[in-house]
């Protein structure tokens, strides 16, 4: 019931935020106009450049699963990944896609343990490389950003942000490398995060070639994945600098995925109305149907899960009827 009503006010304020958006029926006509004039090059491009980010994603993961043991076909590791991909996507309020990894990858007999830790690797090393990419990158441009107060100020918050998680995983590597971790009472609230975390450290150093490879892989996702919105940006008439879009995306995407909207909409809308609005004075038509179609370009991917579904859900019921 907690994580209906979540969802349910997460949807309210996507909702609110994106009908103030669009309160003006001039800013409707604008909307339509530019999809209507959109470039089909750069919306094509844009495409791509998310299924780059999504297949390296794909491949990182796999980096992972075979340090810890786990052997998959390309078939099957990108059929899961899509299914997982498609989970994340679209079923709100279903299981999330790293738990249908974990759940199909048990059901082939292979350890959830293992599974899971491959999972939480994964995770890791992207939010590492967001983590360390990021500050660079806005901090590389502060005094651009610099250039609007209110830009400046998301800007200065997000840093602060990112210093902060940069402690937080360098203290939990601390206590892990020292195991700490293992000693702590198991009543203690968020014990076996902890102790996942150390396993996955623990391999992190232990294979830290194969750390290193998926970290420089996650940098390019973060790349390409900041590339979908540049494309969707000169689909719509755009034609600024790549390397501001780095500058700026990983804050609008910071703040999107904090849990207060549903997948981000409407936050990431807003954000892209003020700070192109700010920075370049781009019409708030503009800036919401940038930020909008590059949002759909990566959940487009999403939908070949739906089609490999059913072969999923076929092997996890026959796996677990011959268990």
């Amino acid at each position: 019931m907690r994580k209906w009503l979540t969802i349910i006010l997460q949807t309210l304020v996507s909702v609110a935020l994106l009908a103030w958006i669009f309160r003006d029926a001039s800013t409707r006509r604008e909307v339509m106009q530019f999809v209507r004039e959109a470039d089909i090059f750069w919306l094509v491009t844009g495409v791509a450049s998310a299924g780059v980010g999504i297949i390296l994603g794909v491949y990182r993961w796999e980096i992972f699963l075979r340090v810890m043991g786990i052997r998959l076909s390309g078939w099957e590791l990108f059929r899961i990944s899509m299914v997982g991909l498609f989970f994340n996507n679209f079923l709100v309020g279903a299981v999330g896609g790293d738990a249908v990894k974990v759940v199909w990858l048990g059901a082939k007999g292979h350890s959830k343990v293992s599974a899971l830790v491959s999972v939480l690797m994964d995770r890791m090393s992207g939010l590492g490389a967001l983590v360390v990419c990021s500050l660079v990158f806005i901090a590389g441009r502060l005094d651009w950003l610099s250039r609007s107060p209110v830009v400046a100020g998301v800007s200065h918050v997000v840093l602060v942000y990112l210093v902060a998680v940069l402690v937080f995983l360098g203290i939990t590597f601390v206590l892990a490398m020292r195991g700490v971790t293992d000693r702590l009472p198991a009543r203690i609230p968020g014990r076996g995060q902890l102790v996942n975390f150390t396993s996955a450290y623990f391999k992190f150093v232990s294979h830290w070639r194969s750390t290193l490879a998926a970290s420089l892989i996650s940098c390019v996702i973060l790349v390409s994945y900041i590339g979908t919105f540049y494309c969707a940006a000169r689909a719509f008439g755009v034609n600024q600098p790549f390397v501001d879009f780095l500058a700026f995306m990983p804050a609008v995407d910071i703040i999107a995925a904090m849990p207060v909207s549903l997948g981000g909409f409407g936050v990431r809308d807003q954000l892209f109305a003020t700070i192109m609005g700010d920075l370049y004075g781009i019409p708030v038509a503009q800036a919401v149907s940038i930020s909008l179609c590059g949002a759909f370009m990566s959940l487009i991917w999403g939908l070949l899960g739906l089609a490999m579904l059913p072969s999923y859900r076929r092997v996890v019921r026959e796996e677990t009827e011959t268990a």
